[in-house]
């Protein structure tokens, strides 16, 4: 018998592997999250990959309140990113999240990404949840993840667990976003920030050229 097979049969078993992924987001990710990879059309279906820059980059996420990450295409941040915040809302309670992009469409995709890893967890991972479009609703933990598209005013209106924001370079009301979204780190929840290159807002934050973002 496998080990995926002693842990479905076995519920104590399969308590001391939820616990040890409540723990350690990279041991849930190298070992139960499937990401969907739109470009191969052999295999799209595939494990997280265990990648050093991913794996320092989850510990940095955890530590950092407040992370931007300038990326390049095909590095699997935005995977990466939309997986801690489900981990987050799979084993916390009341957790209250946002993902953002430019468009309304863009922040769904997003929301997608996190349904395709949760229904993709065994059961044992799968807290009871209600899916529609542009959210994420798991009753069970008092949580939810909500896809909204940019500006301040999708944000001011609440008070959030977390807040990724998608290709912040090219929304051109970030700022106002940012200024509305930074009341929830100062009250104890995160903003992770990631895009490739664009002239603006974010990269002036990431080149430390920001004086009045404090």
């Amino acid at each position: 018998m496998n080990f995926y097979d002693q842990l479905i049969t076995d519920p104590h078993l399969a308590a001391i592997e939820k616990e040890k992924c409540r723990r350690d987001p990279w041991h849930w990710l190298t070992n139960w999250v499937w990401t969907l990879d739109n470009h191969d059309p052999d295999t799209p279906v595939k494990r997280f990959p265990q990648k050093e820059y991913l794996r320092e980059l989850t510990r940095i996420w955890q530590k950092e309140k407040l992370l931007l990450i300038p990326k390049s295409r095909q590095m699997m941040i935005t995977w990466l990113i939309v997986s801690l915040y489900l981990h987050d809302a799979i084993f916390n309670e009341g957790k209250y999240i946002f993902f953002q992009s430019k468009k309304e469409k863009d922040a769904n995709a997003l929301i997608d990404r996190a349904k395709f890893i949760f229904n993709h967890q065994p059961y044992f991972l799968r807290p009871k949840s209600h899916q529609v479009y542009c959210e994420l609703l798991l009753p069970k933990m008092n949580s939810k993840i909500r896809g909204i598209p940019q500006g301040g005013n999708q944000i001011r209106m609440h008070t959030a667990s977390g807040i990724f924001m998608d290709e912040a370079a090219f929304m051109y009301e970030v700022g106002e976003a940012f200024t509305a979204a930074k009341p929830s780190v100062d009250g104890g929840g995160r903003i992770t920030m990631v895009s490739s290159a664009n002239p603006g807002f974010f990269e002036s934050m990431v080149n430390d050229k920001m004086t009045d973002v404090g």
